[in-house]
């Protein structure tokens, strides 16, 4: 009989160099980097969780529109389209007058039962199965700069009046350090109605969904998506940290990689069997696939 798993937690350090995968936004014509201040007051660069979700949910949402025809992994009219409205744009879901009918027809969907939402009426909602904490560089490993740019356009040498100019000079921030990564996945929450505290969903199609969000996770970790990689595409240099399990009704615990000794404190909270260490990107794709070998958890099954 396989074992069950009830949560699973990723705590990493990931080195990334000239890169800009997150921003504050633009003022003129410069472009501001995220900065992020710790509990000791220092500052230091960051890429935020809202980013990484983002990131994980359209590598869900490309994996399971390419497996339309497995019903285990069905999208609603709005995730098809990946809006961001999910359920709330779902007449099937709106149209219900009971919260709780309301809820298990949102359940059908593989994204809005994995990554939550949010409905206006009826008024409900459902946490995410997935979180993501802020990506935080080592506050003495990063590195920032400023460059300039042009956008040269050949010939023009007087501006028309009223007419914006074709050439141009603007300012992108380049970013390069290591980063702190964590993340935590609730297997045990696939299909659950927290209304009723009952499961929608068949044990296969609960696991098919549970191994959507691994490979969804793989997707990401292959090639981290964000701001401005048409031109600072990421240089991933290395990839390292542990994966940690938990396979009764406990959280996993999660020690900030920020801490120098993160996976030694880890160490000493649970068993060996349930920490799965990487020391590269390959070796954190290969943890993913063995944890395929188990199932989500249920509450109330031993």
């Amino acid at each position: 009989m396989s074992k069950t798993v009830y949560e699973i937690g990723i705590a990493a350090r990931i080195r990334l160099d000239a890169h800009s995968l997150n921003n504050e936004g633009t003022i003129g014509n410069v472009t501001e980097p995220r900065t992020v201040i710790l509990a000791d007051g220092r500052k230091t660069d960051g890429i935020s969780g809202e980013m990484l979700k983002h990131s994980h949910a359209e590598s869900l949402y490309q994996l399971a529109k390419d497996k339309a025809l497995d019903k285990a992994l069905h999208l609603c009219p709005a995730c098809q389209t990946f809006s961001p409205m999910k359920a709330d744009d779902n007449p099937k879901v709106t149209e219900k007058e009971k919260v709780n009918e309301a809820l298990n027809e949102a359940l059908t969907c593989a994204l809005c039962d994995t990554h939550g939402f949010l409905v206006q009426k009826p008024t409900l909602s459902r946490k995410s199965t997935i979180e993501f904490g802020w990506a935080l560089a080592l506050p003495d490993q990063f590195y920032r700069d400023i460059h300039v740019h042009a956008r040269v356009a050949a010939g023009e040498k007087v501006r028309e009046k009223g007419k914006v100019p074709e050439q141009m000079l603007y300012n992108r921030p380049t970013r390069s350090g290591l980063y702190a990564f964590i993340s935590v996945f609730q297997p045990w929450r696939i299909g659950l109605n927290e209304i009723q505290y009952t499961y929608q969903l068949d044990d296969p199609t609960r696991k098919s969904r549970y191994e959507l969000v691994l490979e969804a996770y793989k997707s990401m970790m292959m090639r981290l998506e964000g701001a401005m990689t048409t031109t600072r595409l990421p240089h991933v240099e290395t990839v390292e940290g542990a994966i940690v399990i938990s396979t009764q009704t406990q959280p996993v615990p999660l020690i900030s990689p920020l801490n120098d000794g993160y996976i030694d404190q880890i160490e000493k909270i649970v068993s060996p069997e349930k920490i799965r260490k990487f020391a590269s990107l390959a070796e954190l794709l290969q943890r993913l696939d063995e944890l395929k070998s188990l199932l989500p958890h249920k509450l109330g099954v031993t």
